[in-house]
């Protein structure tokens, strides 16, 4: 078992290290892309632009790209923030100032590091591939989380030594001893990590076993035909219809899907103590009529775990403290990942100087 914790570990040491880190700047990306662009603050004052109007801006600086979402920020003076794909394919993002129309942040994904991150994080920035490789890290990561207590327990009457660090013998055994310590400590929350986001990754197929003890419902993926030349309602009679229906709480985002026909109004839900939840409602653009909605909190038990994977993968359901929970076990990987390479690479130098030696005492010893 020591032997295959060594080997699984080295073989994916790298890249354990960059979903480590990367997810542990995730934790609090909202809160850091605040500090990083400061363009995003806002000075609130008592009326809101209407949306049609943001989204309007938007378009007129980037004519002929696809709007996918506007996420509204959970702070009174935050920006909104627009996703899009410009006409030669580049990822854009274009902040807007929501109490005066006006852009004040506007650039490709390179210049947005929390959204690059994410998607680094997310898929390698490879696309399908990359999030199936991120997957076999996941499996990777949970084998590793469980062999290590194991090959760590030093049983009941020696746990308290099973966790000293050894630091005034030598570098090798201090940081052999805090690998082991360490990975102790933070086994529980990687396994939770580990196996949220391979079930995340492999979503459909954990939705189908799913569907075997309890039914789970898919989210809707209405289609509207075209109708060229017709003028579509203003998303903000839209917004005011989810409200009318669905109950007047804060609004989120807003999803455009089937080239634009189709909005999904997404707002927080009060159904539900899960962090994040929403109630989405799904409108056809041209006639306002509602195509399919998706409330959390009102949902079938099953579909309701499978949305709680990613609160639990993020931290989010505890509020600050779980929070930094998760970015403590992000940099904890990362941190095992390092010193697992430098025990490996310090047991192998001290192989390769003995070997040497071995040989000049055989010579010796034959003459």
């Amino acid at each position: 078992m020591l032997k295959l914790h060594r080997w699984v570990g080295l073989t994916l040491a790298l890249l354990l290290t960059v979903q480590g880190l990367s997810g542990a700047s995730l934790v609090f990306r909202d809160e850091i892309e605040r500090l990083i662009h400061p363009a995003l603050v806002v000075e609130p004052v008592a009326t809101r632009v209407p949306v049609q109007a943001l989204m309007d801006a938007v378009e007129a600086r980037h004519e002929g790209a696809t709007i996918s979402r506007a996420e509204f920020s959970a702070w009174d003076d935050g920006a909104v923030l627009f996703k899009l794909v410009a006409k030669d394919g580049t990822r854009w993002l274009t902040a807007v100032d929501p109490y005066r129309g006006a852009i004040v942040r506007d650039g490709a994904l390179a210049s947005w590091p929390g959204e690059w991150i994410f998607l680094l994080h997310d898929s390698l920035l490879a696309g399908p591939v990359g999030e199936t490789i991120v997957g076999v890290e996941g499996l990777g990561l949970l084998f590793l989380a469980l062999v290590g207590p194991i090959v760590w327990w030093p049983g009941r009457k020696r746990l308290k030594h099973g966790f000293k660090v050894v630091t005034d013998r030598g570098a090798d055994l201090k940081w052999r001893t805090l690998h082991r310590a360490g990975g102790a400590i933070a086994a529980v929350v990687l396994v939770m990590s580990a196996t949220t986001g391979v079930l995340m990754v492999w979503k459909p197929g954990f939705r189908n076993v799913l569907q075997t003890v309890t039914p789970v419902t898919d989210k809707p993926a209405p289609k509207v035909d075209a109708q060229p030349g017709a003028a579509m309602v203003p998303l903000d009679r839209l917004v005011a219809k989810a409200r009318a229906e669905y109950g007047a709480t804060a609004l989120r985002q807003i999803r455009f899907s089937d080239e634009g026909r189709v909005a999904a109004i997404f707002l927080e839900s009060d159904l539900t103590v899960r962090a994040e939840g929403a109630k989405q409602i799904y409108y056809n653009r041209y006639d306002g009529s509602d195509v399919g909605h998706y409330v959390s909190g009102a949902l079938p038990v099953g579909t309701e775990i499978v949305d709680w994977l990613i609160t639990l993968h993020t931290g989010m359901f505890g509020g600050t403290a779980t929070r930094l929970l998760v970015m403590a076990g992000g940099l904890s990987l990362a941190g095992l990942s390092a010193s697992g390479l430098w025990l490996w690479y310090s047991r192998t130098s001290r192989g390769r100087k003995r070997r040497p030696a071995a040989r000049s005492a055989a010579v010796t010893e034959g003459a």
